[in-house]
């Protein structure tokens, strides 16, 4: 930490104290919390700002099981990509952990797809909120794994930022013709200024509507929404739409959760044994 933020010998002691204090607090050692603040002081995050997501990581690491290296990694591309400041930094990590808890994609998975397609997502209006539930929905259904869902959904959003653009698509779509088929089941793409609505606005209406289409119908309308390689996530996804709408509930009303997991972890041997070793490292 010394060498990437240039903080002399008294700074690193103040730290390792804090440190200290923050892995009783939270059930590791000194060690783990130091390599996980560590991966944001190579950002160039300030101090409170490194706490902040430090605590948050290991929180996470700690009731998912995963490595605090490979929950920063992860949770770093969805603070980059969605966090705008409205919402705690935890918040983030509330969400996927109470997906994760409540269907049976695991939050590993649901954090590792959203990295896929974090940076497209938020550039077309797709909510946090949206795209995790989106994300949870087509894994939990189709037992599919991250990796592969994450990436076709990356694929399909991309389309609709290409066709915003003004691009052709490869298959030969146009942002008419895209518009031009959604219109034919009554679902409009633009607002009544001629912008482009928000994905989250546009996956309401085309939900509202799947059950009332046709089994023809629903596969042209998925494979120009999807393109012709990834049209069955569009219809796993809205085959299962009514999973997807329970999933965005649970996901806007997930605040604290990490805390309340946090605290059932806490009860645990392991948790025991990382704090008597944290107070060993005190001494």
């Amino acid at each position: 930490i010394r060498i990437v933020t240039g903080q002399s010998a008294e700074e690193m002691a103040r730290f390792a104290e804090q440190a200290n204090r923050s892995a009783k607090e939270l059930s590791t050692t000194t060690n783990q919390y130091a390599q996980a603040a560590l991966i944001f002081y190579q950002q160039g995050l300030n101090d409170k700002a490194v706490k902040e997501r430090t605590d948050a990581v290991i929180k996470m690491a700690n009731v998912t099981g995963d490595a605090a290296k490979e929950v920063s990694s992860y949770m770093t591309a969805i603070w980059n990509n969605f966090d705008n400041g409205s919402k705690s930094i935890e918040y983030y990590a509330d969400v996927i952990t109470k997906l994760g808890a409540a269907t049976a994609a695991s939050s590993a998975e649901i954090a590792g797809g959203l990295e896929k397609f974090a940076a497209v997502g938020n550039t077309i209006g797709l909510s946090y909120e949206y795209a995790t539930a989106m994300l949870t929905t087509i894994i939990d259904k189709t037992r599919q794994s991250e990796d592969v869902v994450g990436t076709a959904l990356k694929t399909i959003l991309a389309r609709i930022q290409g066709l915003n653009l003004g691009e052709t698509l490869d298959d030969g779509t146009t942002l008419n013709k895209y518009s031009a088929a959604l219109a034919s089941v009554g679902v409009q793409i633009k607002d009544a200024s001629g912008e482009l609505r928000s994905m989250d606005a546009i996956l309401n209406d085309l939900g509202a509507k799947w059950q009332t289409l046709g089994k023809d119908t629903q596969v042209a309308l998925a494979q120009v929404v999807g393109g012709v390689r990834q049209y069955n996530q569009i219809i796993s996804l809205m085959d299962n739409w009514d999973a997807f709408e329970m999933n965005v509930d649970i996901a806007f009303g997930a605040e604290g959760e990490l805390d309340k997991q946090a605290e059932i972890y806490a009860e645990s041997w392991e948790a025991s044994q990382k704090r008597v070793q944290a107070a060993l490292e005190a001494i």
